[in-house]
């Protein structure tokens, strides 16, 4: 499976992508002249620009679905599906010819569909002319930077608008990480300061990211487990060579796994449910009673998963707590003195406390 990110970057989050300049903000006709200085020759020879309307959104009808189309000659032949599939935002470059053909980013799709050609169905009299188009948003997420970014390949790498080692493509549309397309949007910001659409979007764009891990972390997950399960004593040692390599929140996840897997249920029977916390300070397991009658009872594991040691995933790493304690051993003062191997040695709110390993045969 493709990588998606790194520990801290999403790959391919975002997209520059050229279109023709217009005279008219993108929201009418354009001008003779910028149909004869286009550097599309499909736009010269025919007179006729298709994304003439790309920011036409606050003043031109949504389709039924409420999306708003737009258009760039860049995607006739779409992305690829695969290195895609992230792409949370669409930026729009485009050459200023009256300004000595500086490129300029005019403004972004975000959270677009692309990859199809679109129809508009919508009733406008421009639409009989500017009839589709082969991207769309929502007219909430498309948003115009009166103020231009300037954007060259020596102020892409002063700001990180690009890729390291990555230039503006020139016939094509480059791929944009997490942390280029924040600076862009922040960049924009700063030159259109009383756009409020666009400092809300940069206002919430940490929050879009995490979420947007959060999804790739459990696509992974489920790429990683596969038909694997944690039932057996060879499932686990499978999950332990997959775990390797993997980001911490892809650890937890396969920990988590494991923890209400068949090897774990079959360590509480061993266990008698009980918490090995409680036990070991010679008070009674801190539980409640389930309707099939059996203590509520969690699983533990001793060793952090994140430490990737070999026997990390097995059951030898394994305790039953209660949830109290359970809750204790990842966020209490809490300290393992030993891991020995028969049993743990912890000190727990300053007492000294030896817990006997549980095996499976």
């Amino acid at each position: 499976m493709e990588v998606k990110q790194t520990e801290s970057t999403i790959l391919n989050y975002g997209i520059l992508s050229s279109i023709s300049w217009n005279s008219n903000d993108w929201a009418d006709h354009p001008s003779e002249e910028d149909l004869k200085t286009s550097k599309y020759d499909y736009v010269k020879d025919h007179g006729h620009m298709h994304e003439s309307l790309n920011f036409g959104h606050d003043k031109f009808p949504v389709e039924d679905d409420g999306y708003y189309i737009g258009y760039t000659p860049m995607f006739n032949r779409p992305p690829d599906v695969n290195n895609s599939q992230n792409v949370q935002i669409v930026f729009f470059t485009s050459s200023d010819y009256k300004n000595a053909n500086r490129k300029t980013i005019i403004g972004f799709y975000g959270f677009p569909i692309f990859g199809q050609w679109f129809t508009r169905n919508s009733k406008h009299e421009l639409y009989n002319k500017y009839d589709s188009g082969n991207i769309k948003a929502f007219p909430e997420d498309i948003i115009y930077f009166q103020n231009p970014v300037v954007i060259n390949n020596d102020i892409a790498q002063i700001h990180n608008l690009l890729p390291k080692g990555k230039k503006i493509s020139q016939q094509g549309f480059n791929y944009l990480n997490s942390d280029n397309v924040f600076n862009i949007i922040k960049l924009a910001l700063s030159l259109n300061q009383s756009n409020t659409k666009l400092r809300y979007f940069v206002d919430k764009f940490p929050l879009l990211e995490m979420l947007t891990k959060e999804e790739f972390d459990l696509q992974d997950f489920i790429s990683i487990i596969a038909d694997t399960t944690a039932d057996t004593i060879r499932d686990i040692e499978k999950l332990e060579k997959k775990m390797k390599g993997q980001q911490p929140e892809i650890k937890q996840r396969i920990s988590n796994f494991i923890e209400r897997g068949a090897i774990s249920k079959k360590i509480k029977k061993i266990n008698n449910y009980r918490c090995s916390v409680c036990e070991a300070l010679g008070t009674l397991t801190n539980s409640f009673i389930k309707e099939n009658d059996e203590i509520y009872i969690e699983t533990h594991h001793v060793e952090p998963v994140s430490k990737v040691k070999m026997g990390v995933l097995s059951m030898t790493n394994l305790m039953t707590v209660c949830a109290n304690h359970h809750r204790q051993l990842h966020y209490g003062k809490v300290e393992l003195i030993e891991n020995s191997e028969k049993h743990f040695v912890f000190i727990i709110d300053g007492k000294k406390i030896i817990i006997d390993k549980l095996g499976i045969t």
